[in-house]
């Protein structure tokens, strides 16, 4: 028996393209620019903004109590500085993943990480 050694056709060259652009599509979708999706909401009780988690802040907010100083760093936010008196808010950490909060009750602030897709933990039927 002979080998013969078969060249690719064009179907096999446009199958292959299709593949490698779907898969470059499909990660650039699911993998790339997710902090870009998600945004930091900030509520205090005179206003409420949102910030993008892909760009560093220092953000001040007014409550019944004083000034109240969120960071934004590295696509993480935390409460740096509070008037509040037990200073809880400041030990709560970092928001890190969507729908984590950190919140300073006293001074009437809240931190919350919103968009994206979410975190499950775990499901159970």
């Amino acid at each position: 028996m002979k080998c013969r050694n078969h060249p690719l056709k064009v179907g096999d060259v446009l199958i292959i393209l299709v593949a490698v652009a779907l898969v470059v599509f499909l990660f650039s979708r699911y993998f790339i620019g997710k902090a870009s999706d998600e945004l930091l909401l900030v509520t205090g009780k005179y206003s409420q903004e949102s910030y993008p988690l892909d760009r560093d802040a220092v953000i001040e907010v007014r409550g019944p109590l004083g000034i109240t100083r969120v960071v934004i760093q590295g696509g993480e936010a935390w409460i740096e500085e509070s008037p509040c008196r037990e200073k809880i808010c400041m030990k709560m950490g970092k928001v890190k993943r969507t729908g984590d909060q950190v919140v300073c009750i006293p001074n009437g602030v809240v931190v919350e990480r919103a968009g994206g897709s979410g975190y499950v933990d775990g499901v159970s039927r």
